[in-house]
């Protein structure tokens, strides 16, 4: 049988920070912190003491942390053995996989829970891009004093989609019963949040719209709060509880999407497209695109 399909136009940015394997001794901690990226922690050997919140709890080998951006915490590795660990802090500017990443503080998944999946095929996948040492430039060093290595393009590439399987696996975990809420078995201040009322969904809803229709001009949430008669504080309050981030960072990346659609789909010179999204000049444009990317927008332009 013939079938024709026509997959959707996708141009989404996936951000990998700290992608690392580690090896931490008894009596190692990690001060409390937060960063706007989302952490994934797995623990591959010994035990790691996980506080996050007013939480306490130990993770466990073979378990993983699913850690929502903003949220503080701090580790300790308390036992008498070596810790052995994959992290990476990551970021996506997907609305739907941000909100349903975010519908939590944290998420645990249990051994018996990871091993019925993928994750550590593809964690095995990403150590099989660890470069020999011979690779290593021992001049680039981190402030950690960790020695850095530049992937080639192919490692490049190996490693956003194996960090894209992880996050995968971890979305049909955080959808499928077979999880639970988050640590059930902490104080039900731990447990996933109350699902959002309809009214809040509504107005979150009502607060896109404008934002969306306000693209090319004057998206400012003060300009939106005023047309809903909302305060600023409850208008960033309420879209934040269904989308997972302020309306100021939706608009930035709704913006970010669209630059680069028009950037890989249309022949438009960038000061039409910075005009587009209402910037004030193609410079303007520019300086904010490669603040999002780091690249400028002719070199993120296709060549010929």
């Amino acid at each position: 049988m013939d079938i024709k399909f026509r997959f959707p136009n996708m141009i989404n940015t996936l951000q990998v920070t700290g992608c690392h394997f580690d090896h931490q001794q008894p009596g190692w901690h990690y001060p409390r912190h937060h960063h706007h990226l989302f952490e994934l922690l797995y623990c591959m050997e010994g035990e790691v003491e996980q506080e996050i919140h007013r939480d306490r709890f130990t993770l466990r080998e073979g378990e993983w942390l699913l850690i929502k951006s903003g949220v503080r915490h701090q580790s300790s590795n308390r036992s008498g053995r070596t810790y052995g660990y994959f992290n990476v802090h990551f970021d996506l500017d997907d609305t739907d996989i941000r909100s349903r990443l975010s519908a939590a503080p944290f998420r645990h998944i249990p051994r018996s829970v990871g091993e019925r999946t993928k994750l550590g095929e593809y964690v095995k996948k990403l150590e099989g891009i660890i470069p020999q040492s011979q690779n290593i430039n021992e001049d680039a060093s981190d402030q950690a004093g960790q020695l850095r290595y530049e992937l080639s393009f192919e490692e490049r590439l190996l490693l956003q989609s194996y960090t894209l399987l992880i996050i995968h696996e971890v979305l049909m975990l955080l959808n499928s019963p077979v999880l639970g809420p988050a640590l059930p078995s902490q104080a039900p201040s731990s447990a996933a949040p109350r699902p959002a009322s309809a009214m809040t969904a509504d107005v979150a809803h009502a607060i896109e719209e404008k934002l969306l229709s306000g693209l090319s001009g004057d998206a400012s949430v003060s300009r939106v709060a005023r047309e809903l008669n909302l305060s600023r504080s409850q208008c960033s309050k309420q879209f934040t509880k269904i989308y997972g981030m302020s309306p100021r960072q939706y608009v930035s990346r709704q913006k970010l999407n669209l630059a680069k659609e028009l950037l890989v789909t249309t022949n438009l010179p960038v000061y039409a497209i910075a005009d587009k999204l209402g910037f004030r000049s193609a410079s303007h444009f520019s300086r904010q695109f490669r603040r999002w990317t780091g690249q400028s927008p002719t070199d993120y332009k296709p060549r010929a």
